[in-house]
């Protein structure tokens, strides 16, 4: 194991906190004595060997049985982190900083005039998730759902900074050795809890074992955050992880299973006694239709039907795209379509996207229209999936461009979706449908 696994996290490991008449501050020797006040103040009662009653000098720490003593201790150990993340700065370079200057650093981050530039990992990736909250959330027009990904990250270093008893900083993984040993901590599995040296025990959050679609999630957050952190000047170069990401990070296509046409109309024809079974069906269909994202259909708008040249279309932003491009998808309504919208009243916002796919797989499987089995494997038992156990109002998309990709001219479709790069367009496709032969007849015509 490299290095940095065996660093134990150190609080006070350059300062210590000290009780000086009452006052506790951060004591720091180097070239002078520097006694920083953090603002803490304690009870000047001293007991019979003439130590403060109120501090615990064997942890460093305010008393527990002392009033907000837990608010106090936090700001103690704020103040600790944010000299030892100074110090530490200065020793990268080779430089011990001398107390006088540390004061005068620490004077500054009170009043708010300067930002100390920690060297630790997490105190960086909190910066850049709050970064990316206000983007994707805050702002507005995107999916909050891309936001979850940062936080699964979030989520996996913890695990990891837990799991071996480290507290990263940048200097740890900008390097391919970490790369590597996090790539492989990712691909094992983990523990429901550990005891930490501390005592304490550490739930963890995940189970690992992921597979390299999830790896490369993972890796892509990190890619992007490094992205930030160059562009913040705290590291010089990035290429390192993408080169890596882009040898070493291998995913294969994702089994995924569509509706053809044929089975869109046999499922529109089976009517299902159980009157929330047939309104998530027709939603279901209705994407299968149009290529509706969930979030398209939440925000569905009678009024953004219209005319052109003698058929209904659907004319909006779609969600995705609306902070990012503006462009707007123009989707020709079948006359199925049409009849699937006056079913349902127009109304597609029914229920929850999880309690909607929890029914359509029940629906599916009621029909066994979908019982045929697939080449996906249950990552637990090894069992081959069966195909309503892939089926998800997400695949409704799926089937809209896998039955009109070889059909229509793909600026066309594009105008459908909303996508602007062909490469993404194609990750929709499914390609395990069959080919079709005839398409090369069109070499024996002579006209």
């Amino acid at each position: 194991m490299l290095h940095f696994i065996t660093l134990a996290k150190n609080k006070g490991m350059y300062c210590k906190a000290k009780v000086n008449n009452g006052s506790v501050v951060i004591y720091y020797s180097v070239n002078g004595i520097m006694r920083f006040p953090t603002g803490v103040t304690i009870s000047k009662d001293k007991n019979n060997q003439n130590k403060f009653k109120e501090w615990d000098y064997k942890k460093n720490r305010v008393a527990q049985d002392v009033r907000n003593a837990t608010k106090m201790n936090k700001t103690i150990a704020d103040w600790i982190t944010k000299a030892d993340d100074v110090v530490s700065q200065y020793l990268i370079d080779g430089i011990k900083i001398e107390s006088n200057e540390l004061s005068k650093i620490l004077t500054g981050l009170k009043d708010g005039n300067i930002k100390v530039k920690t060297s630790l990992f997490m105190s960086n990736f909190l910066d850049f998730y709050e970064r990316k909250r206000v983007q994707l959330v805050e702002r507005g027009g995107k999916s909050a759902e891309s936001f979850k990904t940062y936080g699964t990250f979030k989520n996996t270093m913890e695990d990891f900074q837990a799991e071996n008893n480290v507290e990263l900083k940048i200097k740890d993984v900008i390097n391919n050795d970490w790369l590597d040993v996090f790539h492989s901590w990712l691909a094992k599995p983990r523990p429901k809890e550990i005891n930490l040296p501390n005592g304490d025990v550490y739930k963890f959050k995940s189970l690992g074992k992921l597979k390299p679609a999830s790896i490369d999630k993972r890796f892509e957050v990190l890619t992007g955050f490094l992205s930030y952190l160059k562009e913040k000047k705290l590291i010089d170069d990035d290429a390192f992880l993408r080169n890596y990401k882009r040898t070493e990070i291998v995913v294969t296509s994702k089994i995924k299973t569509t509706l053809s046409i044929d089975e869109v109309h046999k499922l529109y024809k089976h009517k299902f006694e159980d009157e929330t079974k047939e309104k998530v069906k027709l939603v279901f269909l209705f994407s299968c239709l149009t290529g509706f994202r969930w979030k398209d259909i939440e925000e569905f708008k009678k009024e953004f039907i219209s005319d052109f040249k003698g058929r209904k279309v659907y004319k909006h932003i779609a969600s995705k795209t609306r902070s990012r491009t503006g462009k707007i998808a123009t989707i020709p309504l079948s006359d199925l379509a049409l009849e699937v919208l006056e079913k349902l009243n127009y109304e597609l916002k029914l229920f929850s996207n999880a309690y909607t796919n929890l029914i359509l797989h029940d629906l599916l499987k009621e029909t066994e229209l979908f019982n045929d089995v697939t080449l996906s494997e249950d990552s637990e038992t090894g069992k081959l999936h069966k195909r309503y156990e892939l089926l998800s109002m997400h695949r409704g998309r799926d089937s809209f461009i896998t039955n009109l990709i070889n059909i229509v001219p793909l600026h066309e479709l594009m105008s459908y979706t909303s996508h602007e790069k062909l490469s993404t367009l194609q990750k929709y496709i499914d390609y395990s449908r069959d080919i079709n032969p005839e398409y090369v007849t069109i070499f024996d015509k002579n006209e």
